[in-house]
């Protein structure tokens, strides 16, 4: 069955049926309805592969993404996804092993003739850039952006996320303060602890105790039984990502019989589903996926038309959920907070 057979059978041209069917072109509501009922009682189906050899273009949109473990990923594609059909494409999910650098695949990626690349938590190389301009694909970042990088980025206000972070820890009284880092060499795990370190610093108070924890459960768990076998351990904790938040807390209440937070407070960054559980009610600084998806579609499909881009970097503000894995300062403490987005997630209701 053909696009011939359909417009025979509506009594129009081809070009209306490809007008009609690709959503591209005036045609008349009328003439749409006939062409659309044809193609129905036909059981008519576009060749998307033919028709991309015709127009030039796929309306398919590559999603690299490099550590499908954890759940936060997993609802950034699928807002990405939803966000990408709603502007007509459909998104190719490329997934990376963890930490490889996305060179290997965007061989293969380009060779699918798509309309555009968002890459998310991938590592990007200057080999890798240079390919997509010299293939003159739009490519957005999302969750990560690249130092010297021209592409457009849609990432958290990760070095404010990190000051609040050991702002809040400092207004539940403590003092001696550590990072776990998450993936090395990755920009929200760089500014996360900058800002973290800086606010510390501003503060009079120590945050020269740190870790890499490699953005893993297992890494968050062994990097914490060291911090805490030191003769002086932190009293608080902020951890890179949710997932070692979690093995931080696994190591400390299961491994070293200590309480969270009486002995120790911890906290994590995105706010991943795991942070809301009963077990962990883990206080992290939340990273809205939907919101980061809808600006960097916005972008991806303004570079895929030719509009020049007004912002090329956008930073969201990131929003600290309390819940019981740290202390919780004081009133007075708090209200030196009022310059931050803070807001506290009560226990699930029996």
């Amino acid at each position: 069955m053909t696009t011939s057979d359909v417009a025979k059978r509506a009594g129009v041209s081809q070009a209306a049926v490809s007008r009609a069917l690709t959503g591209r072109g005036y045609i008349s509501e009328e003439k749409k309805e006939r062409v659309i009922r044809a193609a129905r009682e036909l059981g008519f189906q576009p060749n998307a592969i033919a028709r991309s050899l015709i127009t030039k273009t796929s309306g398919i949109i590559a999603i690299v993404v490099a550590d499908l473990r954890y759940s936060f990923y997993i609802t950034l594609i699928h807002e990405l996804s939803q966000a990408l059909r709603a502007q007509g494409y459909q998104g190719m999910l490329v997934s990376l092993p963890y930490g490889e650098e996305i060179d290997g695949a965007l061989s293969e990626v380009i060779a699918y003739r798509v309309d555009g690349i968002v890459i998310a938590s991938a590592r990007l190389s200057s080999k890798a850039t240079e390919m997509c301009r010299e293939g003159n694909i739009p490519t957005v970042l999302i969750n990560r952006d690249v130092v010297g990088s021209t592409f457009g980025a849609v990432t958290a206000d990760n070095i404010r996320s990190g000051k609040l972070a050991a702002a809040f820890l400092l207004a539940g009284g403590h003092r001696r303060l550590a990072f776990v880092a998450g993936m090395a060499d990755t920009s929200p795990t760089v500014d996360r602890e900058t800002g973290f370190c800086d606010e510390a610093a501003r503060l009079s108070a120590s945050a020269g105790l740190r870790r890499d924890g490699h953005s893993t459960y297992e890494g968050g768990y062994r990097a914490v039984l060291d911090l805490m076998g030191l003769d002086s351990p932190p009293d608080a904790i902020c951890c890179a990502s949710d997932i070692m938040a979690i093995g931080a807390m696994d190591a400390i209440r299961h491994r070293l019989g200590l309480r969270v937070p009486e002995d120790v407070s911890i906290t994590g960054f995105v706010n991943a589903d795991i942070a809301r559980w009963e077990s962990y009610r883990l206080t992290s600084i939340s990273v809205d996926p939907g919101a980061m998806s809808q600006r960097a579609v916005r972008m991806l499909t303004d570079l895929i038309r030719g509009k020049p881009l007004d912002v090329t970097k956008e930073r969201l503000m990131g929003r600290l959920v309390i819940r019981e894995s740290a202390r919780l300062p004081s009133p007075d403490a708090m209200a030196k907070l009022k310059d931050y987005d803070i807001v506290w997630d009560p226990p699930f209701e029996t």
